[in-house]
């Protein structure tokens, strides 16, 4: 059995210190990532060359600052001339990565997911990550049967982390055959919405890791040990 520490962290794009992207803001979002030790951690809300953010790319800046060497950046839309969308930063090498946009029929923004094998000291873990959408109900149940789809075909067993942007019982009752890491912690304001879903792993030792106190994030990171084979 194998085991690492995995953690999911939406990071408001490194913005919410300041009201606006900041140097500072991004690297106090490294130093909550560093501080928690994680050996792979999911993103989301991040930037890659959009002006609002001064053309920066923030997993590649995250990553050298937080001690990763390995990154797959997954692209949602274009944005403000460059690109939004959601990384994984690990510290064990990516062995294979891939984007899948989502054939959305409600949701207008366009989101995807993606995922990275990772190398584990000789033993493959494949990681997803997912930003699903928050412009209404409708839409966010659109993305996630996109989503649900992607995960029912993937041949092997996964970890799916993400900003699910609902409840755990809306995931548990549209997204089949996985287990929900995170039940009742609160991850944004007083509401549960960032979680992990596994399928042939386990996850244990589920918390979360303060970064609203003092407005690194909206979001406080959601953290577990996952065990697999």
């Amino acid at each position: 059995m194998n085991s690492i520490t995995l953690a999911s962290f939406n990071i408001g794009a490194c913005s919410k210190m300041f009201g606006r992207y900041d140097e500072k803001d991004l690297y106090a979002v490294a130093g909550v990532i560093k501080k928690a030790g994680a050996d792979v951690i999911a993103l989301q809300e991040v930037d890659r060359g959009c002006s609002r953010s001064l053309g920066v790319d923030m997993a590649a800046l995250i990553g050298r600052a937080a001690g990763y060497r390995y990154r797959h950046f997954i692209a949602i839309r274009p944005f403000q001339g460059g690109t939004y969308g959601t990384a994984i930063l690990s510290r064990y090498p990516i062995i294979k990565r891939k984007t899948i946009n989502y054939n959305v029929k409600v949701a207008k923004q366009g989101t995807s997911c993606g995922y990275a094998v990772i190398n584990v000291n000789g033993s493959p873990l494949t990681v997803f990550n997912t930003h699903l959408s928050c412009e209404s109900e409708e839409a966010n149940l659109d993305t996630m049967s996109c989503l649900d789809g992607i995960l029912s075909a993937y041949p092997g067993a996964f970890c799916c982390c993400g900003d699910f942007n609902t409840s755990p019982s809306v995931i548990a009752a549209h997204v089949s055959g996985v287990t929900l890491a995170n039940r009742d912690l609160h991850t944004y304001a007083d509401v549960c919405i960032d979680n992990v879903l596994c399928r042939g792993v386990s996850a244990r030792s589920v918390r979360t890791v303060d970064a609203t106190t003092e407005l690194i994030s909206d979001h406080n990171m959601l953290m577990c040990e996952i065990d697999f084979e």
